[in-house]
C-alpha cells in the first residue's frame, strides 16, 4: 500500500480494510490494524466490512476519474461483523447520492466440495 496519493490503491485498501494484512510500499513495514493521515488515489470503490477491527483517521481518499474526494474524521469497522462500520467527521464531495451509507450485502457463499472446478486432478 502506498497511501501517498499518487499511486492507486484501490485494491490494497479494500483487502486492508477485508482484514488482510498489508506493508507500506515505501518502508516495507506492516500497516497494521490502523491508519492516519494518509492519501489514497483510488480508481474503484472502498467497501468497508463490519467486524474487521480496522480503523482509518484524518485521511483523505481522492478518485481523479470521478472527481470525487473523501476526507476527514474516521472510519471503524469495528469488531462486530452484524454491526455497520461506524463514520465520524466524513466529508464527501462529488460523490453520488447515498454514497458512505451502509448497507446489508449478502454473505459470501461457502466454497463447496462438490464444485469440480476445486478439486484436483491427478
Amino acid at each position: 500500500m502506498w497511501g501517498d496519493g499518487r499511486h492507486d490503491d484501490s485494491a490494497a485498501l479494500n483487502s486492508w480494510f477485508h482484514g488482510a494484512d498489508a506493508i507500506w510500499a515505501e518502508s516495507g513495514e506492516p500497516v497494521g490494524g490502523a491508519i492516519a493521515g494518509h492519501s489514497f488515489r483510488l480508481s474503484a470503490p472502498v467497501f468497508v466490512p463490519g467486524g474487521t477491527g480496522r480503523r482509518l483517521d484524518a485521511f483523505r481518499m481522492l478518485w481523479p476519474e470521478r472527481g470525487e474526494i473523501v476526507s476527514g474524521g474516521s472510519i471503524a469497522s469495528g469488531g462486530d461483523p452484524d454491526k455497520a462500520p461506524i463514520l465520524s467527521g466524513v466529508d464527501i464531495v462529488g460523490g453520488d447520492p447515498g454514497e458512505a451509507v451502509p448497507f446489508d450485502a449478502p454473505d459470501p457463499a461457502p466454497p463447496g466440495r462438490d464444485d469440480p472446478a476445486s478439486c484436483g486432478i491427478s
